[in-house]
């Protein structure tokens, strides 16, 4: 009895599998990551928020920039404001080219907050299209 209750029901779920679209790819071979890629892999059909970032042509290095900054000194109180010039150098990255685009990595740049303020700023990565 438990037997043909189980053949039945391996029927059922045999007979019902195709019309639930069960996962794409060979389950049966788990190494086939032709037919079973990771969903971040860009042949995974199922992936709907994948970038096309396209191949890469080339990487252009972007080289240390020194810049000249006016900054502002600390003075005791009643002596005028004072200034001074200071060199900073921002670090260099590589932008890599690719067959749709420009990827720039995270970087590092300053930023000017006030009179004489400045501050270093994380630049997010991104990727500009062509």
């Amino acid at each position: 009895m438990i037997r043909a209750w189980l053949v039945a029901v391996s029927l059922v779920l045999a007979s019902s599998a195709p019309a639930l679209g069960g996962p794409p790819g060979a389950p049966n071979n788990p190494g086939n990551f032709s037919q079973n890629p990771h969903p971040a892999m860009p042949w995974a059909t199922n992936s709907t928020s994948r970038v096309d970032y396209g191949q890469v042509v080339r990487y252009i290095p972007v080289p240390p920039q020194p810049v000249s900054l006016t900054v502002n000194v600390p003075v005791p109180d009643g002596v005028p404001p004072k200034t001074e010039q200071q060199t900073v150098q921002i670090p260099g990255y590589y932008v890599t080219e690719t067959t749709t685009g420009f990827y720039y990595p995270e970087r590092w740049t300053l930023q000017q907050t006030g009179a004489g303020v400045y501050q270093w700023v994380k630049l997010p990565p991104e990727f500009k299209r062509r």
